[in-house]
């Protein structure tokens, strides 16, 4: 005598959803992918901190102490993603208070009162790459013009020496220096006078209202 099966009870069915659904969740991780190398937010937050600092210092007549400060302490981010991409993340800590980062700083703030009267004067600007620009040479005297222009060169030589620096201390692959760059670039530019000539994404300048 062959014995039929009951139809499936309403809790057995409840059951055999919740186990499909975790299956399809669990193949579903392999295919989830999550960018926790380079959090846009922890690195504009250092980079605005460090260049916030070097503008503070110059507005109180006197160089930033080269030791970290509670403003420049690594920048801690949690990340806010779902539960299953969490499975993957870590804290990350995101440096520019390194020991060389604070000296470099500290050789930025002995030029940066200049840099900004030239800003102002719209004779400088800040490329959407991190570096200090000649823009309008016409506007100084040809001798004042060749001071000028070994103030930028000091300045970008110093900046190109900070960024290869907060890539090393952060273990970055060297495709993240544009990130840094970048992220330096603008920061620069929000803590840049009226005046100051500056490029934006797409390669276009624009002068600071």
């Amino acid at each position: 005598m062959r014995t039929q099966m009951k139809n499936p009870t309403p809790v057995f069915r409840m059951i055999k959803n919740i186990f499909c659904t975790g299956l399809l969740l669990l193949a579903g991780l392999g295919c989830v992918t999550v960018n926790v190398t380079f959090p846009e937010s922890a690195v504009q937050k250092a980079t605005d901190d460090y260049v916030r600092e070097l503008y503070r210092a110059k507005e109180k007549g006197h160089s930033p102490v080269p030791q970290p400060s509670p403003s420049l302490t690594p920048t801690k981010v949690s990340h806010g993603f779902t539960f299953v991409e969490a499975a993957w993340a870590d804290e990350f800590i995101f440096k520019v208070d390194s020991a060389t980062a604070l000296q470099i700083r500290d050789r930025l703030s002995k030029r940066v009162e200049e840099v900004v009267v030239q800003k102002r004067a719209g004779v400088l600007g800040e490329s959407r790459d991190g570096m200090l620009v000649l823009k309008e040479p016409g506007k100084l005297k040809k001798l004042f013009s060749k001071k000028i222009e070994v103030l930028v060169s000091d300045e970008n030589k110093d900046r190109t020496e900070l960024y290869a620096e907060v890539l090393s201390s952060n273990a970055l692959p060297a495709t993240r220096l544009i990130d840094v760059k970048r992220s330096f670039a603008r920061s620069f530019q929000a803590e840049s006078p009226s005046g100051t000539w500056l490029q934006d994404a797409d390669g276009n300048w624009v002068q600071k209202s």
